[in-house]
């Protein structure tokens, strides 16, 4: 059963920032990401300066997910055994030294299209290891009456990260060039490793199965698939992030070959996005209550959709930038309210291992995407794909709705009987 209170202590997202340990943490979390972002697109960005070809964006997004596929669920069930601290500690210091690297090469020009993907493999690895283990130390740094007030904040640090991230690193490809973009990742990334060296956990929420890693991770997959509710959440965010979160590692191609504005451009319209993101994650961050979560995470993707088809399909340069600020809403309450639902539902000690499987939302299904429609664009140009992802969203959207009655039952009306109960 989920350890989710059933009161809420009040004051909205606030309520987990009167803890001094959660607020240092919250702080450092949301610069890491946001560092972490800016590179994405910075690495984006040089990629496509290298070559202007679709098929290379994809690969660097694929090279930065593809440890995630194989790695991520193990990595939740680790984080369900160890000090999720220590763990996110060695994970922040190998991307610190990653990130320094790639700076000091993009800043000596011996950067290489080859090299990009590989380097994005390697910082693959060491996020995919920490992300479970980012995902439960928010909510065990608060007493349990703020448990999920710490839930919504993280969701939404990290959701919002993933949109805000992106429109500073367009501002800082236009004015400084993608290298700085890597040395921002570095300096954020040696941030929340100081924020981790003095972290201490009120709790812990550990595995106590004495089984193997690998039976673990199976136990994880069965909670999630016997649980009607996360698993319809689940598979609808793994839509949305195929075919729709791809648009932003595919942004630096929209700037120049679709709007002919390559830095400004970029610069312009993810500045819309994480506005847009800033409004929706703030929003939903002080709402502080899980009733109406489906249908607002529901409703956020399938407006997302929508403003994903105008964005491509009209080619109109004013109307994509209200598309992306639409986006930027609409993304962040579909993308962070999903992530709210999944993590309150999870079961304290299985709550790692669900969110490993959760996190292939946040890199591999992605990268599959961006990988796809980075090809198709090689045959139909970028719009038609993108497009056509659109589109295959909003169905999916539409469809999952039909059931949302049971899912709202199961979600948010105490529907924990569905779910598997995790071993003691």
């Amino acid at each position: 059963m989920s350890d989710a209170p059933r009161k809420r202590s009040g004051g909205g997202f606030r309520a987990a920032f009167r803890h001094r340990d959660f607020a240092i943490y919250a702080f450092a979390s949301f610069v890491s990401n946001v560092g972490m972002w800016v590179m994405r697109i910075g690495i984006g960005w040089y990629a496509w300066d290298l070559t202007h070809s679709g098929a290379w964006l994809g690969a660097v997004a694929l090279g930065q997910a593809l440890p995630s596929v194989f790695l991520t669920p193990f990595a939740g069930a680790l984080a369900d055994r160890m000090d999720p601290v220590r763990l996110m500690r060695v994970t922040q210091a190998a991307s610190f030294c990653f990130a320094a690297a790639i700076a000091g090469v993009t800043f000596m020009g011996w950067a290489t299209p080859f090299l990009l993907v590989t380097w994005s493999f390697c910082h693959g690895i060491a996020f995919a290891l920490g992300l479970p283990a980012r995902t439960v130390i928010g909510p065990n740094l608060v007493p349990r009456e703020d448990i999920s007030a710490a839930i919504s904040v993280g969701s939404v640090i990290f959701g919002s990260s993933m949109f805000i991230g992106p429109a500073i690193s367009g501002l800082l490809i236009e004015h400084f060039g993608p290298a700085w973009t890597f040395t921002v990742n570095a300096a954020a990334y040696g941030a929340m490793y100081l924020c981790l060296m003095n972290l201490k956990l009120l709790r812990a929420e550990r595995s106590r199965s004495g089984g193997s890693l690998i039976a673990d991770t199976v136990e994880g997959v069965k909670f999630v698939m016997g649980h009607e509710g996360i698993r319809a959440v689940m598979m609808l965010a793994l839509i949305i992030s195929l075919c729709i979160r791809p648009m932003i590692d595919l942004m630096p191609g929209f700037a120049d070959a679709v709007y002919h504005r390559p830095t400004e451009g970029l610069a312009t319209l993810m500045s819309a996005f994480g506005i847009g993101a800033m409004i929706g994650s703030i929003w939903l961050a002080n709402r502080n209550k899980l009733a109406g979560t489906v249908t607002i995470a529901m409703m956020g993707n399938a407006t997302s959709a929508i403003f994903i088809i105008v964005f491509a399909g009209f080619g109109i340069y004013p109307l994509a930038i209200a598309a992306m600020f639409g986006f930027g809403i609409s993304a962040a309450l579909g993308f962070n309210g999903a992530q709210i639902l999944v993590q309150n539902a999870a079961a304290g000690p299985m709550r790692s291992r669900v969110m490993g499987l959760y996190a292939y939302n946040f890199q591999g299904i992605p990268a599959a995407g961006a990988m796809i429609v980075g090809f198709a664009s090689g045959f139909f140009g970028l719009q038609i794909p993108a497009v056509a992802a659109g589109t295959i969203a909003l169905l999916a959207t539409f469809w999952v709705m039909r059931s949302r009655k049971r899912i709202i039952a199961l979600m948010e009306g105490g529907g924990e009987s569905a779910a598997p109960k995790p071993a003691a």
